[in-house]
C-alpha cells in the first residue's frame, strides 16, 4: 500500500522526511527544473549552478509548530512564496505594492556568504541600508502570494533610487497602519496587525507616542512578526519586554534586532535602559543572536576557504551559563599553529602544545578578550563581514602567553 501524505506527517517529520515532501510539492507544483536536497545546509539547490536555493529552516520550524490538519496548508504556503513570480516591469507598477521591511544583519552576510561558497566570482549586491548595529532596512515587493526583497539590480532596472522607492513603501505603509497594539504584560504592548510588516513599523514613530505608555515608548523588533513597546520609565516593563523578545526569538526564528530602541526626531535609534539589570539582561540577548549568527555562517565560512583553497579554522562562538549568577559567557578557542577566524568573545581559550602531557596539549588558558586585544595586534581590526571576526596567525609568545592573566567562566 503506497504511503499517503497524511500517513507520512502522522507525527513530526525528521528534516529529511520534511526535504522529501518540499521536493515534492515543488514538482507537483509545476517548477521548471530539478531540485536536490542540501542536508548540510537544510535547502533545496537547483537551476546552473546552484543559482536556485530555497532555504527550509522557517518552513520546517512552521510547519513542526502548526497544528497537523493546517501542515499541509503551511507548507503550500512556503512552495507559493519560494515560487515568487516576476517582479512589475516598472516601477509605476510596482509602486502601490512596495513595503519597507527590517531584517537582521546577518541575512545580508549569509547572502554574500552564500555566493561566496558557490564561487560564482560576482560581488553580491543587496538592496538594504543600515538601520542600526545588527538590523538593516530593506524594500519589498507584496504580492497575494509572496512577498519578494527587492535586490539592487531590481531598483536600477526601475531607474528608480533607494530612496524614491522607500519613500513610496513607507507611504503604503502608513495607509495601512490604523494603530493596532494588545497589551500582553503588565506594561508592555505588542503590535497586532497580523501582516507581516509589524517590525516595519518601527519606522512611524507616530505610532508609539499616541500609546501613552507612561513616557518615553521604549521598542524592539525582535523578531520579523513581533514589535513591542514599553515605557522608559518602567524598568519591570523593560524586562518583562526582554523576556517575551528571548522567547519569540527562540520559538519563532527570523530574528531582526537584540536592541532597544527610542526615538529621536522620529528616527529610532538604539536605546540604552538606565536599569543595571535591564541593562544585564539585554547584553544576555545580544549575546545570543550573535552566537546564533556565528553559528549559522560557520558552514559557508568553511565552504568559501575550501574553494580557495586557503586552510583556515573558522571558530565558533560558544555560550556557558553561570550556575551562580545564570549570566551567560561567550567563548572561543585559539590554538597555536592553527590560523584562525576568531569570533569576538568575553573570553578566548588558548591552547598550545605541551611536552609534557599526554595528549601532547596543555590545558587551555581562558584570557578576557579585552586582555588579550592589548597583546596581539591583529584584534585591532576586523575582517570583512558582520558579525566581527578575526584572522588570526601569530600566536602569543611564550612571554606573552605568562603574562597574560588567567579568567574562569
Amino acid at each position: 500500500m503506497s504511503l499517503g501524505i497524511f500517513d507520512f506527517f502522522a507525527s513530526t517529520p525528521t528534516p529529511e522526511k520534511f526535504a522529501r515532501l518540499a521536493l515534492r510539492a515543488f514538482a507537483d507544483g509545476g517548477h521548471p527544473g530539478p531540485l536536490s536536497y542540501d542536508a548540510d545546509e537544510f535547502r533545496l539547490v537547483g537551476g546552473s549552478g546552484g543559482a536556485e536555493i530555497y532555504n527550509l529552516h522557517n518552513a520546517y520550524r512552521d510547519y513542526c509548530a502548526a497544528p497537523r490538519k493546517q501542515r499541509p496548508d503551511v507548507l503550500a504556503h512556503y512552495i507559493r512564496s519560494m515560487q515568487a513570480p516576476a517582479l512589475p516591469a516598472t516601477f509605476a507598477e510596482a509602486r502601490s505594492g512596495l513595503r519597507p521591511v527590517l531584517r537582521g544583519r546577518a541575512i545580508v552576510e549569509y547572502m554574500r556568504l552564500t555566493q561566496a561558497a558557490q564561487g560564482t566570482g560576482k560581488p553580491y549586491q543587496d538592496g538594504s541600508m543600515p538601520f542600526s548595529a545588527d538590523s538593516v532596512l530593506m524594500l519589498a515587493y507584496d504580492s497575494p502570494h509572496s512577498i519578494q526583497t527587492l535586490s539592487q539590480s531590481a531598483l536600477t532596472d526601475w531607474g528608480v533610487s533607494f530612496d524614491a522607492a522607500l519613500a513610496a513603501a513607507l507611504d503604503n505603509l502608513r495607509d495601512i497602519s490604523v494603530a493596532n497594539f494588545v497589551q500582553v504584560a503588565p506594561g508592555v504592548q505588542m503590535a497586532a496587525w497580523d501582516d507581516s510588516y509589524e517590525a516595519s513599523r518601527i519606522l512611524l514613530a507616530d505610532l508609539f507616542f499616541r500609546l501613552n505608555v507612561g513616557g518615553d515608548p521604549v521598542v524592539m523588533m525582535p523578531t520579523r512578526n513581533r514589535l513591542l513597546v514599553a515605557s522608559s520609565n518602567n524598568s519591570a516593563a523593560q524586562l518583562a519586554m526582554l523576556a517575551l523578545a528571548r522567547g519569540y526569538a527562540s520559538d519563532e526564528g527570523r530574528v531582526i534586532s537584540a536592541l532597544m530602541y527610542r526615538f529621536e526626531q522620529g528616527q529610532a535609534v538604539a536605546y540604552l535602559p538606565a536599569d543595571v539589570e535591564v541593562q544585564a539582561q539585554l547584553e544576555q540577548l545580544k549575546k545570543i543572536y550573535l552566537a546564533d549568527d556565528y553559528a549559522s555562517q560557520k558552514q559557508l565560512l568553511d565552504k568559501a576557504y575550501e574553494r580557495e583553497q586557503v586552510d583556515i579554522f573558522v571558530a565558533t562562538c560558544q555560550l556557558v551559563q553561570k550556575t551562580d549568577t545564570g549570566r551567560l559567557i561567550s567563548y572561543g578557542v585559539w590554538t597555536e599553529g592553527v590560523d584562525t577566524l576568531l569570533p569576538e568573545v568575553d573570553l578566548v581559550a588558548l591552547v598550545r602544545p605541551d611536552d609534557d602531557s599526554e595528549s601532547g596539549v596543555g590545558a587551555p588558558k581562558l584570557v578576557a578578550w579585552d586582555d588579550l586585544r592589548t597583546s596581539i595586534a591583529e584584534l585591532a581590526s576586523s575582517e570583512e563581514g558582520y558579525p566581527a571576526r578575526y584572522r588570526l596567525r601569530s600566536f602569543p609568545s611564550r612571554q606573552q602567553f605568562d603574562a597574560l592573566a588567567a579568567r574562569e567562566f
